[in-house]
């Protein structure tokens, strides 16, 4: 659903522009267990999908955001609000 209908909405799809994408696919794989682990380890929870923004240089977490959500709470998210 986000995909679909939030990212590629010109504001959001603008902020996410400014940034990496990386995805840690939990649901199968090779590394699902270890992907697991770190989803746990950065956002002390299991839940999928699981949004979080990174500082590229320090690895701080900058944001967390649970679920699919409305595009504007999410563009909040990405703004750091």
């Amino acid at each position: 659903m986000m995909e679909e209908k939030v990212f590629p909405l010109p504001a959001v799809a603008g902020e996410l522009n400014n940034m990496v994408e990386a995805r840690l696919h939990t649901d199968g794989g090779p590394a699902m267990d270890e992907n697991r682990e770190l989803q746990l380890e950065l956002t002390g929870s299991y839940a999928n999908p699981y949004y979080l923004l990174l500082d590229s240089e320090t690895e701080e977490v900058l944001g967390l955001q649970a679920g699919a959500t409305s595009p504007e709470t999410f563009l909040e998210f990405l703004k750091g609000n």
